[in-house]
């Protein structure tokens, strides 16, 4: 359990985004008190990025504990990554990928790293991926953002919108109160990028024959039996999913 935060395009000066990212980073510190990471990118028109963008983690040192603090950042430093959860398959993905790869650390999400420079912003790139999950990346050379969730949102992730355009994401909701006029549970099985033909909208990666549509803006269980039961069946499934898979 970890806890991720980031906010993209935002009209603050680099001074007062990295305040407000601590702020609100801050909230989801019971995730993970072992470490306390932040970046913040700065505007620069010859890069052709307009407003800055600020990510965070709040780490629960689990693998690596001495090399695995986050957020990650690829050898060329131009590809930022936070993440929460675990990727159980990632010692097969390093062996299967067509460059090879040295990790810097021992954590299993740093193979999130050259898999995006293998697939892009793509649902190719989540459906390598085996295990409970969400992540935040950001491409400092397109000054692209791309938020994946699991199969079935067993790690929780929120997203939200500011009034000047701001797009916050966050582990818990209680980073985006008071924050943002608009946000809303990230609907799992989902990825969100913006830019290309899906930008700006959620699009659906996880696409199993027996799966629901799970669009987002679907209403929770109300009843107490239907609620546990989506519960336990999930679960199951999921469980089910990861050994078989």
């Amino acid at each position: 359990m970890c806890g991720i935060f980031a906010i993209f395009s935002s009209s603050l000066s680099e001074t007062d985004l990295r305040r407000e990212l601590i702020s609100c980073s801050s909230r989801l510190r019971h995730r993970g008190p072992d470490w306390s990471g932040y970046k913040v990118i700065e505007a620069d028109p010859s890069k052709d990025i307009k407003l800055p963008h600020g990510i965070a983690h709040e780490r629960l040192a689990i693998m690596d504990p001495e090399s695995g603090s986050q957020p990650l950042i690829s050898p060329d430093e131009s590809i930022i990554v936070a993440a929460n959860g675990e990727i159980y398959n990632y010692k097969e993905l390093y062996h299967e990928l067509k460059e090879p790869y040295h990790p810097k650390t021992g954590s299993d999400c740093e193979v999130i790293l050259p898999l995006y420079s293998e697939h892009g912003p793509t649902i190719e790139l989540p459906r390598q991926l085996r295990g409970m999950f969400s992540f935040i990346l950001y491409d400092r050379n397109k000054d692209l953002y791309f938020i994946v969730r699991d199969h079935l949102g067993i790690t929780p992730l929120y997203i939200g919108w500011g009034n000047d355009g701001s797009v916050f994401v966050a582990s818990e909701m209680k980073s985006l109160i008071g924050e943002c006029t608009k946000f809303q549970q990230f609907p799992p099985g989902h990825c969100y990028t913006n830019q290309g033909p899906d930008a700006g909208v959620f699009k659906r990666w996880f696409t199993p024959k027996w799966a629901p549509d799970m669009k987002p803006g679907v209403p929770l269980p109300t009843e107490k039996f239907q609620a546990v039961s989506s519960c336990c069946l999930a679960s199951f499934i999921v469980g089910f999913y990861v050994q078989y898979s």
